[in-house]
């Protein structure tokens, strides 16, 4: 295999030497060439080809965002992955690029703990370099419609029903922009419950659900320990933190955990989807499984159908960031509809109002 091209953006010649020994430990890159600014990374792009960027997020003359825009206006073919600080302003920065088209962001190694550290960007940037080569070697092959799958699985719905307990959504790699278009697109008197789990760091989805927050008609937070699961709220598991259901009485609460990794995330789908498998058996739940890499919430999603009456939508593949989570529900037969990220909210409606 070939391995990608990257030009480096970083201001930073000690993170420049750090993040090029990431990209060479991958054995799937090497870095082509450096700039020192936005500016810089500009005119390399106009005279040379490569496949994909590292953009640092802070730098002089022409910021991250800046250099960003000008390359997704000129070389929108070109993934982009952000180099961020940890949380802060760097935090804010990071969620305005996703929302500009970058495919992801990395966080820069901590001083301390410095060779895990060092290890989780390597191998992060190692999934995401596989992407970008399965991205370049295959063909599209996408039906112009939405289709049902005729899953293998048990569909617990014999009948139709429109009254769901729980709306429950999983993204990765692209999910802000996914999340953006679907809650946005959900109208004013959608008054459900919902669980969302988004695979970041600390403080990022802090600064995610305040941007989601300001564009959806319902309320977006971040959750925290205890937190009531009630009508017309979203909640986001923290970055860094599992999230789980506790049940008082007829009140359903979240619990914020920070047990191991699993599927290599925290927060993990699966973890959330197992718990609610639990503690809301027998109810009605309406899941959906956006772009992301890997395949957490598969074992989730098993465990919802088999306890639960759950009803799952997957994003279709051509409208998807990666095709990863998507894919393994739709392989396991456990997707009931797989629908283009532009309709999804609209059939989410159609589905409360009308039944499955």
């Amino acid at each position: 295999m070939k391995k990608l091209k990257v030009l480096l953006a970083d201001d930073s010649i000690v993170y420049r030497k750090i993040i090029t020994k990431a990209v060479e430990l991958t054995n799937l890159a090497v870095v082509d060439d450096v700039a020192t600014n936005g500016n810089l990374a500009i005119e390399k792009l106009k005279t040379s080809a490569y496949d994909v960027v590292l953009l640092d997020v802070n730098m002089p003359e022409l910021d991250g965002i800046e250099t960003l825009k000008i390359i997704k206006k000129n070389w929108n073919k070109t993934p982009v992955i952000m180099i961020s600080g940890f949380g802060g302003k760097d935090a804010y920065i990071t969620i305005k690029a996703l929302e500009l088209g970058a495919l992801d962001f990395i966080v820069k190694p901590l001083e301390e703990n410095y060779d895990k550290n060092m290890e989780i960007v390597m191998n992060y940037l190692k999934v995401l370099f596989n992407q970008i080569h399965m991205e370049k070697s295959r063909t599209n092959k996408f039906s112009d419609k939405n289709h049902i799958n005729k899953n293998n699985f048990k569909n617990n719905f014999k009948n139709k029903v429109n009254k769901f307990d729980l709306v429950v959504i999983a993204s990765s790699t692209g999910g802000p922009i996914a999340l953006e278009n679907l809650l946005k697109g959900l109208s004013e008197d959608f008054n459900k419950k919902v669980l969302i789990v988004q695979h970041m760091p600390p403080d990022f989805t802090r600064v995610l659900a305040e941007s989601l927050d300001k564009i959806s008609a319902i309320k977006v937070v971040e959750g925290n320990d205890f937190d009531k699961v009630r009508s017309g709220l979203a909640i986001i598991a923290p970055g860094g933190h599992h999230m789980t259901i506790d049940k008082k009485g007829s009140q359903f609460n979240i619990r914020i955990n920070s047990d191991k990794y699993i599927n290599g995330v925290r927060p993990s789908a699966d973890v959330l989807f197992k718990s609610i498998a639990k503690k809301y058996k027998g109810s009605n739940i309406l899941s959906i499984i956006l772009t992301g890499m890997g395949s957490d919430g598969l074992d989730g999603i098993r465990e919802l159908k088999e306890n639960c009456n759950c009803y799952c939508i997957t994003q279709s593949e051509r409208t998807c960031v990666v095709y990863g989570m998507p894919r393994c529900i739709e392989e396991e037969g456990l997707s009931d509809e797989s629908i283009d990220l532009d309709k999804i909210a609209d059939r989410i409606q159609q589905i409360i109002r009308f039944g499955s």
